[in-house]
């Protein structure tokens, strides 16, 4: 069993970069909805 099998790293990187993509996606929603929310707890 190689470890560095081309193929097979072409395929983790692309699953990595999606998990990474994903992860950052989630932290940016989260981020944007505790903003809205201290906008509101201020505006009341």
């Amino acid at each position: 069993m190689d470890i560095t099998n081309p193929a097979v790293t072409d395929g983790v990187n692309l699953f990595v970069n999606i998990l990474i993509f994903l992860a950052a996606f989630g932290a940016a929603l989260s981020f944007i909805d505790f903003r809205k929310q201290n906008q509101e707890e201020k505006s009341k």
